[in-house]
């Protein structure tokens, strides 16, 4: 069993976030701890099946990369659909990115393994865009009224 307030605090934030925000809160968390893992010990598997980004960038830059989109996806997470997207990017391209570094690791033969990856990662970035998708603003159009004409 958990604290007794923890439920009652999941659903203030429930409500204050929406499931957008929710989204943009737990992929921020998400990427802020995968991208300190990543700098700090790197699994063999990642450096293999990224080795394309490798030759652009050490593993800590990438690390970095994810860090900042998970801070940049937690800061927009409090903000409204429609003003967030700064965080809905920064949720879907460090996964993004790296579905096609490994695209490009099994397609250059790097890894041998790194195409069990790329769907995956893929996903992220997609159930993200579908979030943002279904839980945007919607737009209302006021009928054009035209002067002297008929209805």
């Amino acid at each position: 069993m958990g604290a007794p307030g923890v439920p009652r605090a999941c659903a203030w934030l429930s409500r204050r976030l929406g499931p957008r925000g929710l989204a943009l809160a737990t992929s921020g968390i998400s990427w802020i701890t995968y991208g300190a893992s990543i700098a700090v010990q790197p699994r063999y598997g990642t450096v293999r099946g990224i080795s394309v980004l490798l030759g652009l960038r050490p593993m800590w830059f990438w690390g970095c990369v994810w860090i900042t989109a998970g801070v940049i996806a937690l800061v927009y997470a409090a903000a409204r659909p429609g003003r967030d997207l700064p965080g809905v990017g920064a949720a879907m391209a460090p996964p993004f990115l790296w579905a096609l570094a490994y695209a490009l690791g099994a397609a250059t033969g790097a890894s041998t393994t790194a195409w069990g990856a790329v769907t995956p990662w893929a996903s992220h970035a997609l159930l993200i865009l579908l979030i943002a998708y279904l839980t945007r603003p919607r737009v209302i159009v006021p009928k054009a009224v035209v002067p002297g004409g008929a209805d």
